[in-house]
């Protein structure tokens, strides 16, 4: 991945505005945003989050998990709720956008935390799945290690990476609909 020539405040501020489109697309979704408080600050000061959102039922025993990690799969996670994100009845989709918000906004990264963020999601989440499937937005990451841990009787599929909104909902929609 090439290297951004952004300065550590723009990257804060475009961080910034990314959360604020993700979770205004969340509140026109009518979907609650559980908000996770990352233990850096941004260049300009303020405090770094991972949200995660979800569609579905809780009870789900088929799921797909779709994480964003920085601004092009947060864009594609915004657009998605923008379209009308609805999983089939009977399924679940949880977002989870800035899966690691320090490295979207140029803070200090604290390695073990997205990990324990995105465990913390599975058991709060997804407890309940049985088949779950992870789609990546614009940036590869393999978390089933972290997922299998927290799901044991889940079967964990990775998905190719989306770089579209359009390859995302046909991945979502071909995983829930099998």
């Amino acid at each position: 991945m090439a290297a951004s020539s952004e300065s550590p405040l723009q990257k804060a501020q475009s961080y910034r505005a990314a959360r604020r489109a993700f979770v205004a697309a969340c509140e026109a979704a009518h979907v609650d945003v559980i908000t996770r408080l990352h233990p850096s600050k941004s260049a300009d000061g303020k405090p770094l989050f991972m949200d995660a959102a979800a569609f579905g039922p809780r009870l789900a025993a088929k799921a797909v998990l779709v994480i964003a990690r920085r601004a092009g799969g947060g864009r594609l996670m915004t657009q998605l709720l923008g379209q009308g994100l609805a999983p089939p009845a009977g399924t679940r989709v949880v977002l989870v956008h800035a899966l690691e918000p320090a490295a979207f906004a140029g803070a200090d990264i604290i390695s073990d935390w997205p990990a324990t963020m995105l465990g913390a999601v599975a058991t709060e989440d997804l407890s309940r799945v049985r088949d779950l499937a992870v789609l990546p937005l614009q940036e590869s990451g393999d978390p089933t290690a972290v997922l299998s841990a927290r799901l044991p009787k889940a079967k964990i599929s990775l998905l190719p990476v989306a770089a579209t909104t359009e390859q995302a909902q046909a991945a979502i929609a071909a995983f829930l609909s099998r």
